[in-house]
């Protein structure tokens, strides 16, 4: 019997561990888009469902070694100041 309890014990400490890695993995990118969010509206932005898909889409899955770019031109497009977006997409990246 005590063989059986520490092999339930050993698989629940396996399938807690894998549940909480998620967690551990996308709390960086939450973070990132969020302070993109936050200075936005610091600025005086309306952040709204455009300019969080911007944050979030930078945040999570094309920031990197290329220049903020591609994050700055549509929040641009959207009515942010240049150096607005800048800031905004180097927050998302961090």
């Amino acid at each position: 019997m005590r063989m059986s309890i520490r092999r339930i014990a050993a698989a629940t400490g396996v399938l807690v561990a894998g549940a909480a890695l998620p967690l551990v993995v996308t709390a960086p990118a939450q973070a990132s888009t969020a302070d993109c969010t936050a200075y936005l509206s610091s600025k005086g932005y309306i952040v709204g469902k455009k300019v969080l898909t911007v944050c979030e889409d930078w945040a999570t899955g094309i920031a990197g070694a290329i220049p903020p770019l591609p994050c700055m031109e549509p929040l641009q497009r959207l009515g942010v100041k240049r150096s607005h977006a800048e800031e905004a997409c180097n927050r998302a990246q961090s």
